[in-house]
């Protein structure tokens, strides 16, 4: 899991802090609060708001925690973001050029099939010998 925090956005590892903030989780070194007066001793809580702090003040925070519930709770705020930013992406490729919109309305057309379909082999020929 520590792998993950180090590889994460920015933005989802500020919400996993936020998330743990709103829940009272407490890691290693205890919460939020108390690990900026631990880890950090130039300004410690005065500035706590997770998204003015670095990617390694929070990826460093979250790596205190160990419990499977936290590390679980953590896995699915990521897997969350993960899959907002996968229907994101999709939304974007969506964009069709004229041919492409002209062809799938034309496949989408409900005579679309009688017309441009060929009839079955067997309606249509006989053999004779």
């Amino acid at each position: 899991m520590d792998n993950k925090f180090d590889t994460a956005e920015k933005k989802v590892l500020v919400d996993i802090v936020k998330s743990v903030q709103k829940k009272g989780l407490k890691g290693k070194l205890g919460g939020w609060k108390e690990f900026l007066n631990i880890h950090d001793k130039k300004f410690g809580a005065t500035m706590s708001d997770p998204s003015r702090r670095s990617h390694e003040d929070l990826a460093e925070f979250l790596k205190t925690f160990s419990k499977d519930d936290d590390l679980k709770y953590f896995d699915n705020i990521m897997r969350r973001h993960s899959n907002q930013y996968t229907v994101e992406r999709l939304k974007d490729r969506s964009h069709h050029s004229p041919e492409q919109s002209l062809v799938q309305a034309t496949i989408q057309h409900p005579d679309y099939p009688k017309e441009y379909s060929f009839p079955r082999i067997d309606e249509v020929c006989f053999f004779t010998i």
